[in-house]
């Protein structure tokens, strides 16, 4: 049990049982009915939060990328945030969440995409704001620029593995926005696109490189693939002349 859901069940075995017979009003019953729902969700979130605020506390004393990994991956577990955003989901509640908001980022960092993208359209649905210390205001502009970032190396050293992994996310983050509206966000979109793209062509995956980069031209027009474009049609006809 985590440290939270303690916490809950200590105070709910606390809360004191009603000793009056008298019969309540029916404003005392309709209030009786709803409020400790209401409390237990807004009681539980609070604690979530004050759990967050804790851990992201405790994040700053570590210097080192991996520590904060593994710790990141160990509060995950210790409090149970997963559990908790599951239940935040079924609930039906809408409201600015910021544990939701630094579990999806630390789902992020810790490449945890299969999570991630489950979670991006439910932050997008529900319009979750970023933590202020970030400069984008959009969840797949954040998420593209990670995996842009790791892309971008994996190209760079030519890791073979790395980059099957990444184009299988970067596939399910494009079917993930596959309805996205581009417009003011011309230049992330291009991106995610444009490094499809060249992931799928070191990849020798020729026909689905050039789809790729002939939509990130049609959202920005400077993606940076008008050369792949041209040499990827080229690479093409070679191969159906042959």
């Amino acid at each position: 049990m985590s440290l939270v859901k303690k916490s809950l069940a200590k105070a709910a075995s606390s809360v004191p049982t009603s000793t009056d017979k008298k019969a309540p009003t029916v404003a005392a019953t309709a209030t009786n009915t709803h409020a400790p729902t209401t409390i237990t969700k807004q009681t539980e979130y609070q604690l979530y939060a004050a759990a967050i605020e804790s851990d992201l506390a405790q994040l700053k004393t570590f210097t080192d990328i991996a520590d904060k990994a593994t710790y990141k991956s160990e509060a995950l577990e210790r409090q149970d945030y997963l559990g908790y955003i599951n239940q935040y989901r079924l609930s039906g509640q809408c409201h600015p969440n910021t544990v939701l908001a630094w579990v999806f980022i630390w789902l992020v960092d810790l490449k945890r995409w299969d999570a991630v993208l489950e979670l991006l359209p439910f932050m997008v649905e529900q319009k979750q704001p970023l933590p202020t210390v970030f400069n984008t205001k959009h969840w797949p502009a954040f998420v593209i620029d990670q995996l842009y970032d790791d892309a971008n190396y994996y190209l760079t050293e030519s890791k073979l593995q790395g980059l099957f992994d990444i184009s299988y996310v970067l596939r399910g983050l494009i079917n993930t926005v596959k309805n996205q509206d581009w417009n003011g966000l011309e230049v992330v979109g291009g991106k995610l696109y444009a490094i499809a793209a060249k992931v799928d062509a070191a990849q020798h995956n020729y026909g689905n490189a050039l789809l790729f980069a002939e939509h990130a031209q049609a959202i920005n027009d400077k993606a940076g693939v008008k050369g792949l474009v041209d040499k990827l049609t080229k690479q093409l006809k070679g191969i159906v002349s042959e």
